[in-house]
């Protein structure tokens, strides 16, 4: 059997597979930007050291290609049932701001890209990370491997799909969701008083256009303050796997 760093390739497949259902959906890799190739390239980067860490297995090569692809197919409905409940929180706050987009006359016809839904998205995917969010993905999807290794039963599989990692997701959620409400009251408030300040703007033919240079504003004022935390953030998860799989 080829191996890839200690690992076997057809054991690191599966963990690939569950890895990536996480950074399919979830932020920062999970941003509606990213090409999906490039998420499932970070994917088949994260997959290694999580690997490192399953549980041994029977050589996974050695079984017929159609049941290795159903585990496969299996690892990966463990890793969107990891990612979708703390997506949800993310994406929940850029369809708020898509409905204030419309509200306000800012949207397109394409949903979630007028300018308020884009900076609730970006202060719910800060929240997430600031809130270390990245950091309890990757403990919670060495923990389900630990529960549910990379060959699961039917009954083990069943288990943690339906009933523990929801469970452990909700939980966490919740927690992002505080600091993400937060932020996305402060934000209202903001877009409260600027809609104040657009009756002035509206009278003097410059309405049409208040709304998107408002939100391209502050996207920009907050750019360096969002790559300084991607960078710190960065070295933070670096540190955090290096720890978990030393």
């Amino acid at each position: 059997m080829e191996l890839l760093g200690g690992i076997g390739v057809a054991l690191w497949g599966l963990v690939f597979a569950r890895v990536a259902g996480v950074t399919l959906l979830v932020p920062p890799v999970g941003v509606r930007q990213i090409p999906a190739l490039l998420r499932l390239a970070v994917a088949a980067v994260i997959a290694v050291p999580v690997a490192l860490v399953a549980p041994p297995v029977s050589a996974p090569v050695s079984l017929p290609l159609g049941r290795y692809i159903a585990y496969a197919a299996e690892n990966l409905a463990l890793g969107l049932t990891i990612g979708g409940f703390v997506a949800a929180v993310v994406y929940a706050a850029a369809m708020a701001g898509a409905y204030m987009d419309r509200l306000g006359g800012w949207g397109s016809d394409a949903p979630q890209t007028g300018p308020i839904s884009s900076l609730f998205y970006l202060l719910a995917a800060a929240g997430f990370v600031l809130t270390d969010g990245h950091l309890t993905l990757v403990d919670t999807l060495v923990t389900s491997l630990h529960a549910v290794g990379p060959l699961p039963d039917g009954v083990g599989f069943a288990r943690q799909a339906l009933l523990l990692l929801p469970a452990k997701m909700f939980a966490s959620s919740l927690a992002i969701a505080g600091p993400a409400l937060l932020a996305l009251l402060v934000c209202r408030a903001v877009v409260a008083a600027t809609e104040r300040i657009s009756v002035e703007v509206e009278r003097s033919g410059l309405g049409g256009v208040s709304g998107p240079l408002l939100g391209q504003a502050v996207l920009v004022v907050a750019l360096p303050a969002v790559v300084y935390v991607t960078l710190w953030q960065l070295s933070v998860m670096l540190q955090h796997l290096a720890s978990a799989f030393s």
